[in-house]
């Protein structure tokens, strides 16, 4: 009985001490990256890509609109485009979170020019930002 007490306690402190490695190993993964923050009006406008690092081919384009940072903006029609193509493409409003999400052709991501325009459903108030990608930059860590 004292040897099976024995092997279960030995069984217990290798889990715990492989337990918190595998768990570090979990933790992290690519950093979030995004272009600087826009203004029109009281609304923010962030983008953030995914993959994270913006490279040629097709590239998820994930805008964020927030009324003065903070109040999720969820009543704009926003439409993606690079910058001397023609066609606009709508993007995807993800529920009420003030996100919109489009997947857009990058061909060179040191000289292409994200257009995003905002559109106040029910309105005619527009306005188009432009991120130029070669600024694409490390999300900042909040702390508050």
């Amino acid at each position: 009985m004292f040897v099976t007490a024995k092997k279960r306690m030995m069984k217990i402190g290798v889990l715990c001490m492989v337990l918190p490695l595998l768990l570090v190993g979990c933790v992290g993964g690519e950093d979030s990256m995004e272009l600087p923050t826009k203004m029109w009006g009281d609304i923010h406008v962030t983008v953030q890509t995914r993959p994270p690092k913006v490279k040629a081919g097709m590239i998820e384009f994930m805008v964020l609109a927030a009324i003065k940072g903070k109040k999720p903006e969820n009543e704009l029609v926003v439409s993606l485009r690079m910058e001397g193509t023609q066609k606009w493409h709508q993007a995807i409003q993800d529920g009420f979170l003030g996100v919109y999400r489009r997947v857009v052709q990058v061909r060179d991501p040191a000289k292409d020019v994200l257009a995003v325009k905002l559109r106040v459903k029910k309105s005619d108030k527009e306005k188009i930002l432009y991120f130029p990608l070669a600024l694409q930059q490390p999300t900042a860590l909040v702390e508050e």
